[in-house]
């Protein structure tokens, strides 16, 4: 941190052609009960008038600042020039489609002072009409290394993070997949602390336009191969068809329970500061709930089989195969029920698999 630094914490938030939408993401900024931070806005070569309704909150808060950096089409470039800029002694990240409401930054420090070196709020999922777009579970708050490794976490504008904690570990990375899970993963294998909490002081855009839901699935989990496609076509089906997702329901409401009791019982499971409910309830509520089992399942060619899999969204192929080893101790009733349905279906022998799908929330 540069030594003539006063900031408490820096906010970076990348955006591009956002126009007189950014005010919004940037007032939710000068809201806030903490005063002590500076705002980064950094343009990925923004060619609209994105730029000047930054420089019009500049000159009504000088805490607001414009960078402006060569259209690199990704937020990690962005974050980066953020960070190589921030003097803050802690980092926050706003995305340009989000919001904050006032206690948001102060809810951070806390964890942050109290000894997390990463910390993470709730938040609520809207549409872009401000309708509820989702329920935000306090089962996502949770945090372990091993619910790190097998699902997308945390927002960028839900969390915060002591200074050079991502530099560290790399920086932000660019590519296909969500470069927020695989910073928080390499984030987590170099050991860094984890808080989280379940109040919902970030509101984040959920929405068919956002980047997200136009990104690429590079990476798969397979979760049983058969020799003949019609085989696994006639498979896939049976799965969609509806007639088996009761046992498996119950499979992957076992399997949860035990694979949270183990990481409980490791004394490594972070639970969200702020919530007293019941963990047992709390996963059957997520499972008994509307959780499509089989919706996401692809058909894909695997050297000269069939494999019916699960696209990911993750970045690296080895973070693939890193969750993929772990499954068959997570969900060992939900593969056992596949493997008996697949080798008493119709066509063909299904054969075994290093690698299966996760199945449940």
């Amino acid at each position: 941190m540069n030594a003539d630094s006063t900031v408490t914490v820096s906010v970076i938030c990348p955006t591009y052609n956002r126009s007189w939408r950014i005010t919004e993401t940037i007032d939710s900024v000068r809201a806030q009960t903490v005063e002590d931070w500076e705002l980064l806005v950094v343009s990925d070569g923004c060619d609209d008038d994105t730029e000047d309704w930054v420089r019009r909150s500049a000159r009504q808060d000088p805490r607001v600042k414009l960078h402006r950096t060569e259209r690199s089409g990704h937020p990690s470039g962005p974050r980066n020039a953020g960070l190589a800029l921030a003097r803050g002694e802690f980092i926050a990240y706003l995305d340009h489609d989000d919001v904050w409401r006032p206690g948001h930054l102060r809810l951070l420090l806390d964890m942050l002072r109290a000894g997390a070196d990463l910390a993470v709020t709730g938040c609520t999922y809207h549409d872009a009409d401000g309708g509820e777009a989702a329920e935000f579970s306090p089962l996502s708050a949770f945090w372990h290394p091993e619910l790190q490794l097998f699902g997308p976490m945390f927002e960028p504008s839900r969390v915060g993070h002591r200074r050079r904690v991502v530099e560290r570990v790399g920086g932000w990375r660019s590519g296909a997949g969500l470069e927020d899970w695989d910073l928080w993963l390499r984030v987590a294998d170099a050991g860094h602390t984890f808080r989280t909490c379940v109040d919902p002081t970030a509101a984040l855009l959920m929405d068919s336009g956002t980047r997200r839901n136009r990104m690429p699935r590079p990476h798969r989990l397979p979760l049983v191969v058969l020799d003949d496609a019609r085989a696994a076509h006639g498979l896939l089906c049976e799965l969609r068809s509806g007639r088996h997702d009761e046992a498996f329901r119950a499979a992957v409401l076992a399997d949860m329970k035990d694979w949270y009791r183990r990481m409980d019982g490791s004394g490594a499971l972070v639970r969200p500061l702020d919530w007293r409910g019941d963990l047992d309830d709390e996963i059957e509520r997520v499972v008994s709930g509307d959780v499509k089992l089989f919706e996401e399942l692809v058909l894909v060619p695997d050297r000269g089989r069939y494999a019916i899999a699960r696209n990911l969204l993750c970045s690296r192929a080895e973070h693939a195969r890193r969750a993929a080893r772990l499954v068959p101790s997570v969900q060992p009733r939900v593969l056992r029920l596949l493997r008996e349905l697949a080798l008493g279906g119709p066509g063909g022998r299904a054969h075994r698999s290093d690698e299966a799908l996760l199945l449940g929330p």
